[in-house]
């Protein structure tokens, strides 16, 4: 019986380092694919949010365009990406991250150059509930935010609410991701404020 239960501790900790052996090496394969995937998901996501159409074509003609035409700087601390557009306007997209009802979420806000005015915006990643939070990956949502001026004194963006103000409108039974997303990507514009100044 003694030797039975040996034999079941040793056998459970040969399978448990062959199965972690395995898993080990299975991230060590697919973790340069996964960190290429989320850099062209970062990508793509700032061009959205430039108002900047994604050229057709593979991932190297993505990465080759985008180096073209966007610039990473790092301004008093502060990393953004700065855009000239055609008519000659400087746009500075701004990557923001904060927690959300489930977990982190992250993503990026573009502003012209007098952080006056909102680009557009888009996410890359999140973890909101499918069909309630998750919603604010919908087009609709973040489409909303695209053209709106923003607020001066206090919140730059903020949703309406009975009876006062607003820009744009929470998603209806996700109050609390709403609420979180009005506040990770506010927290972001009063930085760029600060730190950006006037514009650049």
């Amino acid at each position: 019986m003694k030797e039975k239960a040996w034999f079941n501790i040793v056998f459970m900790l040969v399978c448990t380092a062959v199965f972690t052996g395995i898993l080990s090496g299975v991230y060590a394969y697919s973790r340069p694919i996964i960190q290429a995937n989320t850099g062209v998901i970062g990508i793509t996501a700032q061009m959205n949010a430039l108002g900047i159409s994604v050229p057709a074509g593979g991932e190297t003609d993505l990465e080759s365009y985008y180096k073209e035409i966007i610039s990473e700087e790092n301004i008093n601390g502060m990393t953004v990406y700065k855009y000239e557009s055609e008519n000659g306007r400087l746009y500075y997209a701004i990557p923001f991250e904060g927690s959300g009802l489930w977990g982190k979420i992250t993503g990026i806000i573009a502003l012209d150059q007098d952080l006056k005015t909102v680009i557009g915006m888009d996410f890359i990643s999140q973890n909101e509930t499918p069909g309630l939070g998750g919603r604010i990956e919908e087009e609709w949502f973040k489409e909303q935010f695209r053209g709106i001026t923003l607020f001066e004194e206090g919140d730059p963006i903020r949703f309406p609410a009975s009876g006062s103000e607003g820009q744009v409108d929470a998603i209806t039974g996700a109050t609390a991701t709403s609420t979180a997303v009005a506040g990770i990507i506010n927290e972001s514009i009063r930085e760029a404020r600060s730190k950006l100044g006037g514009g650049h």
